[in-house]
Protein backbone atom coordinates (compact mmCIF):
# COMPACT_ATOMS: atom_id res chain seq x y z
CA UNK A 1 0.00 0.00 0.00
CA UNK A 2 2.47 1.84 0.64
CA UNK A 3 4.41 1.73 -2.19
CA UNK A 4 1.37 2.40 -4.09
CA UNK A 5 0.19 5.71 -2.72
CA UNK A 6 4.29 7.22 -2.70
CA UNK A 7 3.45 5.89 -7.53
CA UNK A 8 -0.34 7.15 -7.70
CA UNK A 9 0.67 10.42 -6.00
CA UNK A 10 3.94 10.85 -8.17
CA UNK A 11 2.23 9.98 -11.15
CA UNK A 12 -0.91 12.56 -10.57
CA UNK A 13 1.51 15.75 -10.20
CA UNK A 14 3.09 15.31 -6.77
CA UNK A 15 6.50 16.66 -6.51
CA UNK A 16 7.46 14.85 -2.97
CA UNK A 17 5.28 12.45 -1.00
CA UNK A 18 6.99 11.11 2.83
CA UNK A 19 5.18 9.18 5.79
CA UNK A 20 5.48 9.77 9.03
CA UNK A 21 3.70 8.70 12.42
CA UNK A 22 1.95 11.41 14.65
CA UNK A 23 1.36 8.99 17.48
CA UNK A 24 -2.15 9.90 17.32
CA UNK A 25 -1.48 13.63 18.18
CA UNK A 26 -4.27 14.92 16.01
CA UNK A 27 -8.30 14.97 16.59
CA UNK A 28 -9.27 11.29 15.13
CA UNK A 29 -6.26 9.79 17.02
CA UNK A 30 -5.01 8.13 14.09
CA UNK A 31 -1.17 7.56 13.86
CA UNK A 32 0.28 7.80 10.85
CA UNK A 33 0.26 10.62 8.36
CA UNK A 34 1.08 10.71 4.54
CA UNK A 35 2.68 14.01 3.20
CA UNK A 36 3.23 15.27 -0.10
CA UNK A 37 4.20 18.70 -2.34
CA UNK A 38 2.50 19.79 -5.00
CA UNK A 39 4.71 22.28 -7.05
CA UNK A 40 3.49 25.63 -8.20
CA UNK A 41 4.36 27.36 -11.55
CA UNK A 42 7.14 29.59 -11.16
CA UNK A 43 6.13 31.23 -14.16
CA UNK A 44 3.09 32.04 -12.23
CA UNK A 45 4.98 32.85 -9.01
CA UNK A 46 7.71 35.00 -10.73
CA UNK A 47 5.02 37.43 -11.29
CA UNK A 48 4.21 38.53 -8.10
CA UNK A 49 5.70 41.64 -6.97
CA UNK A 50 4.54 44.10 -4.46
CA UNK A 51 1.31 42.31 -4.67
CA UNK A 52 0.09 39.29 -5.50
CA UNK A 53 -1.64 38.62 -9.27
CA UNK A 54 -5.21 37.14 -10.25
CA UNK A 55 -3.55 34.82 -12.10
CA UNK A 56 -1.58 33.67 -9.06
CA UNK A 57 -4.46 33.75 -6.87
CA UNK A 58 -6.34 31.69 -9.62
CA UNK A 59 -3.41 28.92 -9.79
CA UNK A 60 -3.73 28.76 -5.63
CA UNK A 61 -7.06 27.78 -5.63
CA UNK A 62 -6.74 25.16 -8.16
CA UNK A 63 -3.76 23.50 -6.34
CA UNK A 64 -5.40 23.42 -3.59
CA UNK A 65 -9.00 21.59 -5.44
CA UNK A 66 -5.97 18.87 -7.07
CA UNK A 67 -5.11 18.30 -3.49
CA UNK A 68 -8.59 17.95 -1.92
CA UNK A 69 -9.00 15.52 -4.69
CA UNK A 70 -6.02 13.42 -4.80
CA UNK A 71 -6.07 13.56 -0.65
CA UNK A 72 -9.87 12.01 -0.77
CA UNK A 73 -8.65 9.52 -4.29
CA UNK A 74 -5.62 8.01 -1.86
CA UNK A 75 -8.31 7.94 1.21
CA UNK A 76 -10.94 6.28 -0.73
CA UNK A 77 -7.99 3.48 -1.38
CA UNK A 78 -7.70 3.12 2.18
CA UNK A 79 -11.12 2.64 2.65
CA UNK A 80 -11.40 -0.01 0.27
CA UNK A 81 -8.79 -2.36 2.01
CA UNK A 82 -10.10 -1.11 5.52
CA UNK A 83 -8.32 1.35 6.78
CA UNK A 84 -9.72 5.03 8.75
CA UNK A 85 -8.71 8.06 6.68
CA UNK A 86 -9.01 11.69 7.02
CA UNK A 87 -7.92 14.10 4.13
CA UNK A 88 -6.62 17.18 5.73
CA UNK A 89 -8.28 20.09 3.64
CA UNK A 90 -5.67 22.15 1.70
CA UNK A 91 -6.54 25.42 2.85
CA UNK A 92 -8.48 26.09 6.12
CA UNK A 93 -8.74 27.62 8.73
CA UNK A 94 -10.88 27.10 11.91
CA UNK A 95 -9.29 28.92 15.07
CA UNK A 96 -6.63 31.19 15.41
CA UNK A 97 -5.60 30.95 11.51
CA UNK A 98 -4.82 27.58 11.87
CA UNK A 99 -6.00 24.63 10.57
CA UNK A 100 -7.66 20.80 12.12
CA UNK A 101 -3.93 19.11 11.72
CA UNK A 102 -0.55 20.82 10.27
CA UNK A 103 0.52 20.31 7.01
CA UNK A 104 4.16 21.25 7.57
CA UNK A 105 4.33 19.15 10.81
CA UNK A 106 3.57 16.08 8.93
CA UNK A 107 6.16 16.95 5.84
CA UNK A 108 8.80 18.18 8.16
CA UNK A 109 8.28 14.99 10.57
CA UNK A 110 8.14 12.92 6.43
CA UNK A 111 11.29 14.22 5.77
CA UNK A 112 10.28 16.39 2.79
CA UNK A 113 11.89 19.60 3.97
CA UNK A 114 11.65 22.25 6.99
CA UNK A 115 9.90 25.85 7.71
CA UNK A 116 11.71 29.05 6.91
CA UNK A 117 11.89 31.95 8.71
CA UNK A 118 8.79 33.21 6.85
CA UNK A 119 6.98 30.18 8.55
CA UNK A 120 6.72 29.15 4.81
CA UNK A 121 7.57 25.46 4.37
CA UNK A 122 10.41 25.16 2.38
CA UNK A 123 10.92 21.60 0.54
CA UNK A 124 14.00 20.12 -0.42
CA UNK A 125 13.47 19.67 -3.91
CA UNK A 126 11.12 22.68 -4.37
CA UNK A 127 12.27 25.34 -1.89
CA UNK A 128 8.57 27.43 -0.43
CA UNK A 129 7.16 27.39 -4.05
CA UNK A 130 4.82 24.33 -2.92
CA UNK A 131 1.34 23.31 -1.24
CA UNK A 132 0.82 20.74 0.85
CA UNK A 133 -1.22 17.99 1.29
CA UNK A 134 -1.94 15.65 4.15
CA UNK A 135 -3.76 12.33 4.62
CA UNK A 136 -4.38 10.87 8.49
CA UNK A 137 -4.38 7.44 8.69
CA UNK A 138 -4.18 4.32 10.56
CA UNK A 139 -2.07 2.02 7.61
CA UNK A 140 0.80 1.17 9.32
CA UNK A 141 3.73 2.55 6.88
CA UNK A 142 7.69 2.36 7.48
CA UNK A 143 8.82 5.51 8.81
CA UNK A 144 12.39 7.02 9.24
CA UNK A 145 13.17 9.35 12.47
CA UNK A 146 14.03 12.22 11.41
CA UNK A 147 14.91 15.82 12.85
CA UNK A 148 14.59 18.69 10.25
CA UNK A 149 16.86 21.36 10.18
CA UNK A 150 16.01 25.11 9.25
CA UNK A 151 17.26 25.85 6.05
CA UNK A 152 17.42 29.41 6.20
CA UNK A 153 21.06 30.17 7.85
CA UNK A 154 21.84 34.38 8.19
CA UNK A 155 19.46 34.97 4.97
CA UNK A 156 16.77 37.47 5.94
CA UNK A 157 15.66 38.35 2.36
CA UNK A 158 11.91 37.35 3.23
CA UNK A 159 12.20 39.73 6.34
CA UNK A 160 13.06 42.61 4.70
CA UNK A 161 10.57 41.76 2.25
CA UNK A 162 7.46 41.23 4.27
CA UNK A 163 4.98 44.38 3.84
CA UNK A 164 3.50 43.85 6.73
CA UNK A 165 6.72 43.30 9.26
CA UNK A 166 5.32 40.06 10.36
CA UNK A 167 8.36 37.45 10.25
CA UNK A 168 10.49 38.11 13.35
CA UNK A 169 13.66 37.32 11.75
CA UNK A 170 14.08 34.27 14.39
CA UNK A 171 15.12 30.75 12.89
CA UNK A 172 12.36 28.23 13.09
CA UNK A 173 12.93 25.29 15.41
CA UNK A 174 10.98 21.99 15.66
CA UNK A 175 10.30 22.68 18.94
CA UNK A 176 9.60 26.17 18.67
CA UNK A 177 5.97 28.24 18.51
CA UNK A 178 4.67 29.64 15.36
CA UNK A 179 4.25 33.29 16.75
CA UNK A 180 8.32 33.22 17.83
CA UNK A 181 8.42 33.43 14.08
CA UNK A 182 5.89 34.74 12.55
CA UNK A 183 2.88 37.47 13.39
CA UNK A 184 0.15 35.24 11.63
CA UNK A 185 -2.77 37.88 12.57
CA UNK A 186 -0.63 41.18 11.34
CA UNK A 187 -0.23 39.32 7.98
CA UNK A 188 -3.88 38.09 7.87
CA UNK A 189 -4.49 41.63 8.13
CA UNK A 190 -2.53 43.29 6.05
CA UNK A 191 -3.60 40.41 3.15
CA UNK A 192 -7.27 41.72 3.82
CA UNK A 193 -7.21 45.53 3.93
CA UNK A 194 -4.48 45.71 0.77
CA UNK A 195 -4.82 42.67 -1.69
CA UNK A 196 -8.93 42.68 -1.07
CA UNK A 197 -9.51 43.34 -4.76
CA UNK A 198 -7.26 39.91 -5.69
CA UNK A 199 -8.64 37.00 -3.97
CA UNK A 200 -10.75 38.47 -1.22
CA UNK A 201 -7.57 39.13 0.38
CA UNK A 202 -6.49 35.84 1.44
CA UNK A 203 -3.24 35.64 -0.35
CA UNK A 204 0.08 37.25 -0.52
CA UNK A 205 3.05 35.12 -1.82
CA UNK A 206 5.94 38.09 -1.65
CA UNK A 207 7.76 35.94 1.11
CA UNK A 208 7.41 32.66 -1.15
CA UNK A 209 8.55 34.40 -4.50
CA UNK A 210 11.57 36.44 -3.04
CA UNK A 211 13.02 33.14 -0.89
CA UNK A 212 16.52 31.98 -2.87
CA UNK A 213 15.68 28.34 -1.68
CA UNK A 214 14.43 26.64 -4.86
CA UNK A 215 15.28 23.22 -4.89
Amino acid sequence: MQTYIKEFLLEHGAGQVGFCRTDGENPFSLPYAISYTIPLSDAIVDTITDCPTHTYFHHYRSVNALIDQLSLRVGRKLADVGYRYVPIPASQSVEGLQGIFSHKLAATLSGLGAVGKSGLFVSSKHGPRVRLGTILTDCPFVVEDITPVSPCGDCRICVSACPAMAITGETWTPDGKREEILDAAACSKYMKEKFQHIGRGVVCGICMKVCPKKG
